[in-house]
C-alpha cells in the first residue's frame, strides 16, 4: 500500500511537473534547466508532493478518479493564466509564478476534501452546494478580470493599475465609459459575466452531485486513522489555501497598496506631491521664454545595461559591443561619463529619483519634488514619451505616472528599433523633448533582439555573454539611428543617454545579493555645434568632468541644466554639466546611502 502511495503520487508529481517545464520553455524566458532553479517554484514542487502525497493516502483511487474532471478546471484556468501572463505575454514579476504552482497544487485538492466533509452530510445540502458555488465563482472570475485587464490595455492589472482604480471616481467611470464604452461592450459585459455564474453554478451542482452518488468507500480503508487523515489534510489544505490566496493576485496587491511603506505609498506621496509642488516652481535666470533655443532634445533611458560590457567605456572588453559609441566617444561633441552609477539596483526606485528632483545626497523624499517633465513643459518644451515597456508594471510605475505627464505617450510592443518609426509621425513642433525608454537589455536577454539581427551585431558565438552582449551591440546601432535621424530631420541640440540600473551576470539586479556591477550604468551626453556656441560654457564642463562620479539621481539637475531650464528645484552643485558640479569619490553613494562609491572593487588599489 504505501509503495503503491508513493509511485502514485511521484508519477502525478513528475508528469504535472514536465508538462509545465516544457511549456515554460516554449514561451522563451526559461531556456535552461538553471533557470528553474527559484524558491517559488521549488516550494510548488514541494505542494505537489504534499497534495499528493496527502489524498493517495487518505482517499480512494476510485474517489479521486471519479472527482478529476472537476478538480482540474481551476488549477488549469490559474495556472494556465498566469504560465501566459509570464511565460509567454512577457509581462514582468515572473518571479512570482511559483506562488500560482502553490496555488494550483491547492485548489486540486480542495474539491476531494469539501466533498468528502460535506457531500453525504443530508443536513444543509444545499448550503454546501451555494458555498462550493460562491467559492467557484470567484476562483474563476479573478483569471478572467486579470485576462481582460490585458486584453484592454496591453499590460498587467498591478499595483499601478489598481491605485489607478482607486483613485478613481464616479465621474472619471462614466467619462471612461463613454469613451470606452458602448451599448454593445455592455451587453457583452453582461453577457461574460451572466456565463460566468451559470459555470460557477453548473460545476458546484455537478461536482456535489457525482460526490453524493458516488458508491464505495471514499477513504482508503474503513479504520479511523483515516478519518483523523482526512482533518490533518483539510487543515493543512484549507488553511495553506487561505494564506496563499493572500499571496497571488489580487489580494497580493491590495495588501501591498494598503501596507506602511510600501511601493505603493512612495507611489502616492509621489502622485500626490507632484502637482502640488508645479505650482511653487519658478524659474531661474535667464528667463526659459528668452534662453530656450528651438530644437530637440532627446533623453534615453537605458535599461540593464552595464558600462563594463560596453567597449566605449571599458576599452578592453573583448567584444566590440559598441561601435558607433566608441567613434562617438572621440568626438568634442560627446561627453561621456567613465564613472557613471545608479542610484539603487531596480528600476521602481532609481528612476523614481532619476526622473525627480529628489536625490540621496540633498532630500531623498518625495515630499518637494517636480519632474523633468514637469520643468520642460513649463518651459514651453512640447514633451513626447515613447517606451517599449510595460504601460503599467511595478518595476516601472513610477516612470509611467511621469510618463503620462508628458503632451503624449506612445506604448509600443515592438523591438528598440521600432523608434524610428513613432518618430516619423510625431507632430511637429518648434521646441520640442523626447524621452525614449528603450527595452534595452531586460531579461530574456536574446528576446530583445530580432532574430535577422542576430548574427549581424558582430558578437563572437563564443563569448561567454552572447545574449547579454548582443542587447548591447543592438541598441548601439538602435541609438546610432536615432542620434542619425534626429540630427537630419529635428535640429537634434543634445541627446543624453543613461541606464536605471546594471545588470550582475549571475544574480541579474537585486537588492540581495547586492553587487556593486548591478549599478554600474552608461552616461552619455552629446551636444550639437551650434548648441554648444549658444551655451559655450557646457561642454568644457562636461568633458571636464569625464572621470567624475556620477548617480543617475542627479539627472534631474544635469538634463535640466542642459536645457536651460533652471528652476528653484535645480541645484548646479549636482548638475554634470556645471563647473560647481561637487560630487567625487569621496562623497558619492548608492543604494539608498547605504553603500559607497568607493567601496566598490574596481577602484581599489587604484
Amino acid at each position: 500500500m504505501v509503495k503503491q502511495v508513493i509511485l502514485s503520487a511521484l508519477s502525478w508529481v513528475v508528469s504535472t511537473s514536465l508538462v509545465i517545464m516544457a511549456l515554460l520553455h516554449l514561451g522563451g524566458d526559461f531556456p535552461d534547466i538553471h533557470s528553474y532553479v527559484q524558491p517559488r517554484l521549488g516550494a510548488a514542487l514541494l505542494v505537489f508532493l504534499i497534495v499528493s502525497f496527502g489524498l493517495f493516502t487518505v482517499m480512494n483511487r476510485k474517489y479521486l478518479k471519479a472527482l478529476l474532471p472537476w478538480a482540474v478546471i481551476l488549477p488549469l484556468l490559474w495556472m494556465g493564466t498566469f504560465t501566459w501572463a509570464y511565460g509567454f505575454a512577457s509581462l514582468p514579476e515572473k518571479k512570482h509564478l511559483g506562488d500560482y504552482y502553490v496555488l494550483g497544487g491547492l485548489l486540486m485538492a480542495l474539491p476531494y476534501v469539501y466533498t468528502a466533509l460535506t457531500a453525504r452530510r443530508k443536513r444543509f445540502s444545499s448550503l454546501w452546494t451555494v458555498i462550493a458555488g460562491v467559492y467557484t465563482f470567484f476562483m474563476v472570475i479573478i483569471p478572467f478580470i486579470y485576462i481582460g485587464y490585458y486584453v484592454l490595455f496591453g499590460g498587467e492589472m498591478d499595483m499601478f493599475a489598481m491605485m489607478a482604480v482607486r483613485s478613481t471616481h464616479l465621474k472619471e467611470i462614466k467619462d471612461f465609459m463613454r469613451t470606452m464604452g458602448s451599448p454593445a461592450h455592455a451587453v457583452m459585459a453582461a453577457a461574460a459575466l451572466a456565463i460566468v455564474i451559470a459555470c460557477a453554478v453548473t460545476l458546484s451542482r455537478s461536482l456535489m452531485r457525482k460526490a453524493r452518488t458516488f458508491e464505495g468507500n471514499i477513504f482508503r480503508g474503513s479504520g479511523k486513522a483515516f478519518p483523523i487523515g482526512l482533518a490533518v489534510i483539510s487543515i493543512l489544505f484549507f488553511g495553506g489555501f487561505y494564506r496563499q490566496i493572500t499571496h497571488v493576485f489580487p489580494a497580493s496587491i491590495i495588501k501591498a497598496l494598503n501596507s506602511s511603506g510600501s511601493e505603493f505609498q512612495l507611489l502616492q506621496k509621489l502622485n500626490d506631491n507632484l502637482d502640488k509642488n508645479v505650482k511653487t516652481m519658478t524659474f531661474l535666470a535667464p528667463n526659459p521664454d528668452n534662453g530656450i533655443d528651438e530644437g530637440t532634445h532627446i533623453v534615453i533611458i537605458g535599461e540593464s545595461a552595464n558600462r563594463d560590457h560596453m567597449k566605449a567605456f571599458t576599452p578592453d572588453y573583448p567584444e566590440n559591443t559598441t561601435p558607433w559609441l566608441s567613434e562617438m566617444a572621440k568626438s568634442k561633441d560627446f561627453a561621456l561619463g567613465y564613472k557613471a552609477y545608479s542610484n539603487f539596483p531596480n528600476t521602481l526606485f532609481s528612476l523614481s529619483y532619476a526622473m525627480t528632483s529628489a536625490n540621496q545626497y540633498s532630500d531623498m523624499s518625495f515630499e518637494d519634488v517636480v519632474s523633468m517633465v514637469d520643468v520642460a513643459k513649463a518651459a514651453g518644451y512640447r514633451t513626447d514619451w515613447i517606451s517599449f515597456h510595460n504601460r503599467s508594471s511595478m518595476s516601472s510605475a513610477g516612470v509611467t505616472m511621469i510618463a503620462e505627464r508628458c503632451d503624449d505617450s506612445y506604448w509600443e510592443k515592438n523591438y528598440d528599433g521600432y523608434t524610428l518609426e513613432v518618430l516619423k509621425k510625431l507632430p511637429p513642433a518648434k521646441k520640442r523633448i523626447i524621452f525614449i525608454n528603450i527595452d534595452g537589455s531586460h531579461y530574456t536577454y536574446i528576446a530583445r533582439v530580432p532574430v535577422n539581427l542576430r548574427d549581424k551585431l558582430g558578437i563572437s558565438k563564443e563569448d561567454p555573454y552572447h545574449d547579454y552582449d548582443l542587447t548591447i551591440a543592438y541598441d548601439d546601432q538602435v541609438m546610432k539611428d536615432i542620434f542619425e535621424y534626429a540630427k537630419a530631420n529635428l535640429n537634434l541640440k543634445s541627446m543624453i543617454y543613461f541606464s536605471d540600473h546594471g545588470e550582475n551576470m549571475k544574480h541579474y539586479h537585486t537588492t540581495s545579493p547586492f553587487y556593486y556591477d548591478m549599478v554600474h550604468i552608461p552616461f552619455f551626453v552629446y551636444l550639437s555645434p551650434d548648441y554648444q556656441a549658444a551655451h559655450p560654457e557646457l561642454m568644457p564642463a562636461l568633458k571636464s568632468h569625464e572621470q567624475q562620479v556620477f548617480t543617475n539621481d542627479l539627472a534631474f539637475d544635469t538634463v535640466t541644466g542642459i536645457w536651460q531650464a533652471k528652476t528653484n528645484f535645480y541645484q548646479s552643485k549636482y548638475d554634470f554639466s556645471s563647473k560647481d558640479y561637487a560630487i567625487n569619490m569621496d562623497n558619492a553613494t548608492t543604494f539608498e546611502r547605504k553603500k559607497k562609491i568607493k567601496d566598490d572593487p574596481v577602484w581599489q588599489g587604484k
